[in-house]
């Protein structure tokens, strides 16, 4: 299932926040791609990141090169993954700065994605995606979603059209 929604969030909130350390906003605020921890998900910890985080991370690393800057938004040695015992993708929280990054991003997890599903082609694991967009212009901030099949990931991004995700507004 896809969705789009309007949200109060956006990366300034996250640099916002005194649990992030001054190191960490500033390798944040040069980044063209931010992987977000999620807040509350398990009692007893604060913020954790989903648990295909590292594995993301290095993935983009290695396949986007210079293209992007992409970031983990966590103090360094206090990153914390949940651990699950599926095999759903879950694909870490992510934030741009422009909707111009939106189809780069889209095509990067798709890859991922399709990566981690060779060698299974009987499994159906469920995809978990969620992207906040920004316009920084307009100081507003869109949530994108998806939960559901692998086929229908990629599908699903295909329909959004980049130039009319603020026309609402």
């Amino acid at each position: 299932m896809f969705k789009i929604h309007e949200t109060t969030n956006t990366l300034k909130s996250y640099l916002e926040m005194d649990v992030f350390n001054e190191d960490t906003k500033k390798r944040v605020k040069g980044a063209d791609i931010v992987l977000l921890p999620n807040f509350g998900i398990k009692e007893g910890v604060d913020r954790t990141f989903q648990p295909d985080t590292v594995a993301f991370y290095k993935y983009s690393i290695a396949t986007i090169g210079n293209e992007a800057k992409i970031e983990l938004f966590e103090n360094k040695g206090e990153e914390k993954i949940l651990a699950l015992h599926s095999f759903d993708i879950w694909i870490p929280l992510m934030s741009i700065g422009s909707s111009i990054l939106l189809p780069f991003t889209i095509n990067l997890v798709s890859s991922y994605v399709y990566e981690k599903m060779k060698g299974r082609p009987n499994d159906e694991p469920t995809v978990h995606f969620n992207l906040m967009v920004e316009n920084k212009e307009k100081g507003k901030s869109k949530h994108l979603s998806y939960k559901g099949s692998v086929d229908g990931f990629k599908e699903s991004f295909k329909k959004l059209d980049v130039n009319k995700l603020w026309e609402d507004e």
